[in-house]
This record gives C-alpha cells, sequence and structure tokens, in this order.
C-alpha cells in the first residue's frame, strides 16, 4: 500500500476539500475550529497550526474600507468558544490582552462577564468582554481611536504656512504659480499623510485581529489540555482499579476452587 508524505497528503485533502466544496450551497453547515484540529491531528498536522491558518484567512478575506480620511479609527471584532470558560482560561487572556497594549487596564467580574477596560483618560480606548451563556463564550474585542490621525495630519498646516512664505517670497502670491504651489504643497503632504495613516490602521487592526485569534485559541488549547488531562486521570483511576483488584487475580493455586480441587479431594489428600 502507498503511503504518502505531508506535502502529499496536504494536496490530496485540499484537492477533496475544494471537489466537495462545488457541491455545497452556502447553508450547509461547516467545521469548528476544534473539528478542525481534529481533523489535523488526525492527519499529523499540528493543531497549533489550525489557529495560525484561520488567523491568516481572516485577515486575507476581510480587507479594510478606509473611508476619504484614511479611517475607520474604530475596531469591533466577536469571536466565539465553545464553552464557558473558567477563571483560569480568563486570566490567561489577561496576560495576552495586558501585554498587547501594555496596560494592566480595569478588570471586572461578575456571574457570567468577565471586563477588561484600558484606563480612563486615554486617547485610545479599549474594551474586551467576555460572556457566558449557553455553554458558550463570547468574546468582543473593541477598539476606538479617534486622535489617532492627528499625528498624520499635524504636518499640513505647518507645510501649508511654509509654502504661502516661501511664495510670497519668490514666487508672488498674487500670481497663479505662487497659489499653485501653496495647493500642491498642502496637497502632496495630506496624500502622503493619510496613505502612512493607512498603512498604520492595517497594521494595528491585523494586530487586533491576532489578538482576538489569540483569545479564541487560549479557550480551545485550554479545553483540549483540560479533555486531554481528563483522559489521563481516567487512565490511572482504571489503572488504580485493576490494581486494587489485582489480588483476586493472583489467588494461590493450592486454592481449592482455583486449581480445580475440590475439598473433599484436599481432605483425603492430607489424610
Amino acid at each position: 500500500m502507498k503511503v504518502f508524505n505531508e506535502k502529499e497528503t496536504a494536496a490530496i485533502l485540499k484537492t477533496a476539500a475544494e471537489q466537495s466544496h462545488k457541491g455545497l450551497s452556502n447553508e450547509d453547515p461547516g467545521l469548528t475550529i476544534n473539528e478542525l484540529e481534529v481533523i489535523a491531528k488526525e492527519a499529523g498536522i499540528d493543531p497549533s497550526e489550525i489557529s495560525k491558518a484561520v488567523e491568516a484567512l481572516e485577515n486575507k478575506s476581510q480587507p479594510i474600507d478606509h473611508d476619504f480620511w484614511g479611517g475607520p479609527f474604530s475596531f469591533s471584532e466577536h469571536v466565539q468558544i465553545d464553552h464557558e470558560i473558567t477563571s483560569v482560561e480568563w486570566e490567561n487572556m489577561l496576560v495576552s490582552i495586558r501585554a498587547f497594549f501594555q496596560s494592566p487596564g480595569e478588570v471586572h467580574t461578575r456571574d457570567i462577564v468577565h471586563e477588561w477596560r484600558s484606563p480612563r483618560g486615554t486617547s485610545n480606548s479599549a474594551h474586551i468582554t467576555a460572556v457566558k451563556e449557553h455553554n458558550k463564550t463570547n468574546v468582543s474585542v473593541n477598539w476606538s481611536g479617534p486622535l489617532t490621525a492627528l499625528p498624520f495630519y499635524l504636518p499640513i498646516p505647518l507645510v501649508g504656512i511654509a509654502s504661502l512664505v516661501f511664495a510670497s517670497e519668490f514666487l508672488g502670491l498674487g500670481a497663479v504659480s505662487g497659489w499653485s504651489f501653496v495647493a500642491l504643497a498642502i496637497g502632496l503632504t495630506f496624500v502622503t499623510g493619510r496613505a502612512a495613516l493607512r498603512r498604520h490602521m492595517n497594521k494595528g487592526f491585523t494586530k487586533l485581529k491576532t489578538l482576538s485569534a489569540k483569545l479564541q485559541a487560549t479557550g480551545h488549547t485550554e479545553k483540549r489540555e483540560r479533555d486531554e488531562s481528563n483522559v489521563q486521570q481516567d487512565a490511572q483511576r482504571l489503572e488504580t482499579e485493576v490494581t486494587a483488584t489485582k489480588p483476586l487475580l493472583d489467588l494461590e493455586l493450592d486454592d481449592p476452587v482455583v486449581s480445580g480441587t475440590t475439598p473433599e479431594k484436599a481432605l483425603r489428600s492430607k489424610e
């Protein structure tokens, strides 16, 4: 029987998935990350690579729709974990959140809600919630930075003033060339600033999407480790039970019942 290597396996699975997808409608149910991880593990693929692939796919398939000023200047992402997270999982999420925003923030925990907020008074505000309901956890990552564009557009009035001074000294503001130079300088500064701002926002949104995927993966990883731990505990408990009953299997052969000797035969042999 032929054995396929990793590249051939990946190519076969990709082709099979593409062929099977042709006959599916948009209403057909898909697969969860956990189910994809199980399939990957059976195919010899590291399950942790699934989260990375999902993250890359989402970043590629959801381009940012920028407005005239280079925005949007807010971000909102919602992901779901297929179980209710524990306090340990939330603490692990907090480690990632605080490291990302470089701030301890304000943490609030209620019955079914875990919440992290950026400190009050910061120019860029962030708010992350994890709501547990119906045996699932909905995680929301929200960010708002209305003043983000300020450093990128601040050079425009400075360039405008400098171009006015230059035009008045050398070109003459009454001439068409003077006003054209001022308009050109301001326009180029605006276009350059907007392009830099869009690149900056793209990088920021990509990082926020990565954080969302990481928070979701934290829940899946903890659940997978917990399931594996439960399997190990069950195996250990079964081994303990077998060990506890082992003396019943190690009865002495001179026991009349085990050796097949009836009590009468044993009595006559002693006589």
